[in-house]
């Protein structure tokens, strides 16, 4: 009997240390969130201090991009670790077919969730409609078999109270009734909110139900992901937030003169003509306030987050991952928000703050499907054969080491390829555009007709080529 039960104590304590060596992951990301917004990615302006506490003791990638600059491809893929053809999204309104595609692959939350962790999703992880299915308060198309619960943020977002404005030109429709097919989805639309508290807004909804999550299950592995909505369109935050961004003040981005002289009209994309703002010098200014404003509140959230997890002693053995889904252009060759295939629309950020690892800066290219095998290296956990993507885990501790020779993004039928130098733009009707991004990173002479870069750009070509080929030749069927 005695021996009986210490078997069972024995058992019971290996269980138990077996449990405690199991690393939670506290996954945060960002929607519309341009890297260059964030003071720890070289903003002068803008202030983030609690995301920049994040890089200070984490992995800082530099030069991190997103496989399609639309939420829910960009989502679909960072969520399976594989390209947007290859799972089957590639626009906002296939984000369904991720759960019909993916079959009983797991995606990355669900691989967690197979091994025993508790998985919650809060508010945005998958694609969800912004505002729509925000003020509805519903799920989205999400993939369900990734959470162990998920919890949604039910927000007023355009119809808080507050001062609003319209700073575009969309046509907008003022029903309260309706969630869908009003015009705010892409409008610059701001509301100044009158609570200072923001406690009805979507990512106070979220940080606050995450602290609870956190904790509530303290005492065993999780995966949180939480999931904030800001900086998305509309633009909505407490009115003091707007107060350290005087629009008078705000730098907008360098202009040349006849910049899209050498864009192709493929290339071009949401633009100051289309949306009401050119020569608008003025509106583009409150444009970034209000921008600006909406990231420093989302900043909040995070803070808000970090310190419930110091405060819970959760740091020793939590890794800690913030990104955003993709890159957001305030401005930059006239361009705004995403759908882009140019720096500022594909770029995005990601820190990685792992314990007992040193923080640092990682200039090696990485991709968002890089973070799936990631986090399965880091948690010991088998990286499932579907995944694409490659990890970047030893990075954590040489950030110097090349993870990949070249990174690919696409949006529709046009495509990026990018190389620690080169940029090269390939669009559906055959123009293209090439970047030296040594001695032009901002992209503003388009080299692709240059005598002295065609070999370079036949080199380009033949491994964009490539690369599209060995996408397609590893396509996934259905299941």
């Amino acid at each position: 009997m005695r021996l009986a039960i210490s078997i069972l104590i024995l058992l019971f304590s290996s269980l138990a240390i077996s449990a405690a060596e199991k690393p939670n992951i506290l996954f945060i990301i960002s929607d519309d969130l341009s890297a260059e917004s964030l003071s720890c990615y070289g903003n002068e302006q803008c202030r983030t201090p609690h995301i920049d506490s994040l890089a200070q003791r984490g992995m800082k990638f530099t030069r991190a991009y997103c496989q399609y600059p639309v939420c829910g491809p960009s989502r679909a893929a960072l969520m399976s670790g594989m390209y947007s053809q290859q799972v089957g999204v590639t626009g906002n309104g296939s984000s369904g077919n991720f759960t019909k595609r993916m079959g009983d692959r797991p995606s990355m939350a669900q691989l967690f969730k197979q091994n025993d962790w508790y998985t919650a999703r809060v508010s945005k992880i998958y694609h969800m409609r912004v505002p729509g299915d925000i003020t509805k308060g519903v799920d989205g198309p999400d993939h369900a078999a990734s959470w162990t619960e998920r919890f949604n943020a039910h927000a007023p977002e355009w119809m808080s109270e507050g001062e609003h404005i319209h700073l575009t030109n969309e046509k907008v429709r003022f029903d309260k009734d309706v969630h869908y097919g009003l015009g705010f989805g892409g409008a610059f639309y701001v509301v100044k909110g009158s609570d200072p508290t923001g406690a009805a807004q979507a990512d106070v909804i979220a940080s606050t139900k995450a602290v609870e999550l956190l904790e509530t299950h303290k005492d065993e592995p999780f995966f949180l992901a939480v999931g904030l909505v800001r900086p998305h369109v509309p633009l909505v935050a407490p009115h003091q937030y707007f107060d350290p961004y005087p629009p008078s003040k705000m730098n907008l981005p360098r202009k040349v003169e006849g910049d899209w002289n050498d864009i192709p009209k493929a290339g071009i994309s949401k633009n100051s003509k289309a949306i009401g703002l050119a020569g608008k010098i003025d509106k583009q200014q409150q444009v970034l306030s209000a921008y600006y404003a909406s990231v420093a509140f989302m900043d909040d959230q995070v803070g808000k987050i970090l310190a419930a997890l110091d405060r819970l002693d959760l740091r020793k053995n939590t890794i800690v991952i913030f990104t955003a889904d993709h890159g957001y252009h305030l401005g930059e060759h006239d361009f705004w928000q995403k759908m882009s295939l140019h720096e500022e629309s594909t770029r995005i950020p990601i820190i990685f703050s792992v314990p007992g690892k040193s923080p640092g800066v990682s200039h090696s290219l990485v991709q968002q499907i890089d973070i799936y095998p990631t986090l399965a290296e880091l948690a010991e956990l088998p990286i499932p054969k579907h995944v694409q993507g490659k990890s970047f885990a030893r990075n954590l501790d040489d950030p110097d080491h090349q993870v990949h020779d070249e990174i690919y993004c696409l949006k529709q039928k046009s495509h990026l390829l990018r190389t620690d130098r080169w940029a090269y733009l390939q669009y559906q009707d055959g123009s293209a555009e090439l970047y030296d991004m040594k001695n032009d990173p901002q992209q503003f002479t388009n080299l692709v007709d240059s005598p002295d870069h065609q070999q370079t750009l036949k080199e380009l070509q033949k491994r964009l080529a490539d690369k599209r080929q060995s996408i397609q030749d590893n396509s996934l069927p259905a299941r």
